[in-house]
């Protein structure tokens, strides 16, 4: 037996076996390695500890029963957690909210599918941050930014009743293929633009349409966005009947106090 067939055999033991005590020393058993060294082919194979692999497993496990109803008492008795008080630290640590806010979260998140047609907007050009990009950490790139550089009076004159705004990073040059992140009103009127802004054009789509959860200050606003793509890219995308439609754009929209986050879709 390969190393890769005997430690996919220790994953579906670790599966069948996942609400009961499980040991590295029980898998090094049932592998016939010794434990040194099937503690050190499992984390090369798998890319995590013996202790990390069965623990999150059980913390994904424990979030679908949490939607299929189940307490957190009983999902962190079920999943071998010592105290509830452990598994909500646990659940928080993977999930970035307790388990009562990730029901909550996932009952929110189901997202509303529509077409929407072809627009333009005029956006400041804001250049990507130095070093490894990271999607999920420059989500809501705009907060924090000067945007002093237009006059208030000039920006108002790109507006009008129910207005909203969009972000989003995007390769405007084919040619360089420049990453920026583009940020600013839908527009009606694309006559009049002022210096330091550009008009960007999104073609129609059909998008799911996620809505952000309402936030207290800035900084919640900025976590809840990250934490809604992050489940659209992790959670989302791998257990939809949809997919991602790479030949259109994502974008937040910003429709006064409502966030949202559209994301191409096609079957």
């Amino acid at each position: 037996m390969t190393y890769l067939e005997s430690i996919e055999k220790s994953k579906n033991y670790i599966l069948e076996h996942l609400t009961e005590p499980i040991t590295a020393e029980e898998l090094a058993s049932e592998s016939g390695y010794s434990l040194y060294h099937f503690c050190h082919v499992f984390s090369n194979v798998t890319g995590y500890s013996v202790g990390a692999y069965i623990r999150n497993l059980r913390l994904t496990m424990a979030a679908e029963d949490l939607l299929y109803g189940q307490s957190v008492m009983d999902v962190s008795c079920k999943y071998a957690f010592d105290t509830q008080s452990g598994f909500a630290k646990a659940f928080r640590r993977q999930y970035g909210m307790s388990p009562t806010e990730y029901k909550k979260w996932r009952i929110m998140m189901k997202p509303e599918i529509k077409k929407m047609d072809a627009f333009t907007a005029a956006c400041y050009c804001l250049a990507k941050p130095e070093g490894e990009f990271d999607f999920i950490s420059n989500t809501a790139y705009w907060l924090g930014k000067d945007f002093s550089s237009v006059s208030l009076e000039d920006y108002q004159k790109l507006t009008y009743d129910g207005y909203s705004e969009i972000g989003a990073w995007l390769h405007p040059d084919s040619t360089t293929g420049e990453l920026c992140y583009y940020f600013g009103p839908i527009v009606k009127n694309t006559d009049y633009v002022p210096e330091g802004m550009s008009l960007i054009h999104i073609p129609e789509a059909e998008y799911a349409v996620f809505t952000v959860p309402q936030a207290k200050d800035v900084n919640e606003l900025h976590a809840n966005i990250q934490k809604t793509w992050k489940y659209i890219y992790t959670e989302w995308l791998d257990n939809s009947e949809w997919k991602y439609d790479e030949s259109k754009f994502n974008f937040e929209r910003y429709l006064g106090e409502n966030t949202y986050i559209y994301m191409p879709v096609c079957k």
